[in-house]
């Protein structure tokens, strides 16, 4: 299937498409990448180099795929960290012009907005992925922290994390709603739900310690991926949950800054 991904980009390291890209292409997905920023690598390092790309850059990165009649074969729209309220908007415009030439193409939409208590895009940006992505996605993928901001919840525990999804999932009207980095009972691992058909599927993983970044861009990858293909999100959760384990699992082991990846595609590509 062909999956349109707008969201960063890096040279160096698995972040945004340079993590999303391998992952669904792993899955036997063809990837067309428009980035939202280009940088040498991720921020969390010391330094790094690059720009963000303005909005009217890939606007027209997208309109040249649209001359050759490229976007009618999209079957999914994927959207991760986005960089400014306009390219928010012109995802949105986007996922509307996929949806009329392919109504069976799903816009998949990972609000990126912060993690760990705290928004690291600016307010304005926040405010136009809720008003304007979340209303009209099919697949939403939030973290806690996304999933609190975007209902005005506390979101302290599972039980709050469910009640959460349910009530966002219902004012959106969001086919499927993906809650990642939900606590578990216990404090060594950790969960994700996902809700669809009016079904709660929960899945569970050892909690690793990392020093990476990627990890949000890779599940949706492994996620979304699996669901284009199969429509079926407790499936599509468990072979996500699986894949991050396997690559956090060595990630963890080697103590590498960037997530093993690449290194890992023989063990988390398998079918489950």
């Amino acid at each position: 299937m062909n999956v349109l991904s707008i969201q960063s980009q890096v040279v160096y390291g698995h972040v945004g498409n340079s993590a999303a890209a391998f992952v669904l292409q792993r899955q036997g997905h063809a990837v067309w990448q428009v980035p939202t920023v280009l940088f040498s690598n991720h921020l969390g390092k010391p330094t790094f180099r690059g720009r963000a790309v303005p909005a009217e850059q890939a606007r027209d990165l997208i309109q040249g795929l649209k001359e050759l009649g490229y976007l009618d074969d999209v079957d999914m729209l994927l959207t991760g960290y986005l960089g400014t309220p306009d390219t928010a908007r012109l995802a949105a415009e986007l996922a509307g012009i996929i949806r009329t030439q392919k109504p069976s193409a799903i816009f998949a939409c990972d609000p990126v907005m912060g993690d760990d208590d705290a928004l690291y895009v600016k307010p304005d940006l926040a405010e136009t992925i809720a008003s304007d992505l979340v209303p009209i996605a099919d697949v939403l993928l939030p973290n806690i922290f996304e999933l609190a901001r975007l209902t005005g919840r506390s979101v302290k525990d599972g039980a709050a994390a469910l009640e959460a999804a349910q009530a966002l999932q219902r004012a959106a009207g969001v086919k499927v709603l993906v809650a990642t980095g939900v606590p578990a009972e216990r404090p060594d691992r950790i969960a994700a739900l996902a809700l669809a058909g009016g079904k709660v599927h929960r899945a569970e993983a050892p909690r690793r310690k990392l020093r990476v970044s990627g990890t949000g861009d890779t599940f949706s990858a492994l996620f979304t991926g699996r669901y284009v293909r199969d429509r079926d999100a407790a499936g599509a959760l468990d072979f996500a949950m699986h894949g991050m384990d396997v690559i956090c699992t060595a990630t963890e082991k080697a103590d590498a800054d960037e997530l093993m990846i690449v290194q890992t595609q023989s063990d988390w590509a398998k079918a489950r």
